[in-house]
């Protein structure tokens, strides 16, 4: 048998229709959560978030060596050690073979193993070069640039090849020398930026001395790729010294 319900003026109200299905509803039935507890390490943590510093050449060193060589006894000692040989774990990973090898206690694990490292950073700048644009983040081409050539005992010179928005399509060594010249061709420079159909380049070199500034060669030779790219509708952005920490623009020194 259905039981109707009795009729109303308007519309019942929720305690009412408990009453008429047979129960009681509580006022308490439905109670609210306690309220939340002050939580300062939650506002402290994002705070933190802006204040975390970029570990040590010594602490990522430290961790690399411990990676690599679990039984070393005295990881942090070692890295003390390579890094008062050469200075910075940049100068590390950059390091020739020939040098590595000369390092005590190293094994083969540990030469690869910084060689992957040296790599890795190496393409993630470049990746991050490629997506922005060349010319768009002085800061990301400066330490890319850094990656590349400020740790290398000769000189040599590479040219980024781009096109006309900017994006890198090639950068590649078109010289190597001694530990401070290197004989570069314009003729070989337009020929390769007409083979890769690029519109801008970027002439780069570095100094081992670790000084920036430029050499009457620098200038000389900067002039004549210049205008030899000139004549051919290409435009040379810039001539880019790497020293030791530092990056010189030729364009910025007004020698172009």
């Amino acid at each position: 048998m259905v039981t109707r319900l009795p009729k109303g003026k308007g519309r019942r109200s929720k305690s009412e229709l408990a009453d008429i299905a047979g129960f009681k509803l509580q006022a308490d039935a439905v109670q609210t959560g306690p309220p939340l507890p002050d939580l300062p390490f939650l506002s402290e943590l994002a705070e933190a978030r802006t204040l975390v510093k970029v570990p040590d050449d010594h602490k990522v060193l430290t961790q690399l060596i411990t990676l690599i060589t679990p039984r070393n006894p005295a990881p942090d000692m070692w890295a003390t050690s390579l890094l008062n040989q050469f200075g910075s774990l940049a100068a590390l990973l950059s390091a020739p073979d020939q040098v590595m090898q000369g390092i005590a206690g190293q094994t083969p694990a540990f030469r690869v193993t910084l060689r992957l490292v040296q790599e890795a950073a190496v393409r993630l700048h470049k990746a991050r070069l490629k997506r922005v644009g060349v010319l768009a983040d002085r800061a990301q081409l400066k330490a890319y640039l850094s990656a590349m050539l400020a740790h290398e005992r000769v000189e040599q010179v590479r040219v980024l090849f781009l096109d006309k928005g900017h994006r890198l399509l090639a950068d590649e060594m078109l010289g190597r020398g001694t530990v401070d010249h290197t004989p570069i061709y314009p003729r070989e420079v337009m020929r390769r930026a007409l083979e890769l159909q690029a519109s801008i380049l970027v002439v780069v070199h570095n100094h081992p001395s670790g000084d920036p500034s430029p050499s009457q060669d620098d200038i000389f030779m900067t002039q004549r790729i210049a205008q030899a790219a000139t004549l051919l509708g290409i435009t040379v952005w810039d001539h880019v010294i790497v020293g030791s920490g530092r990056l010189l623009s030729l364009k910025e020194e007004g020698v172009f």
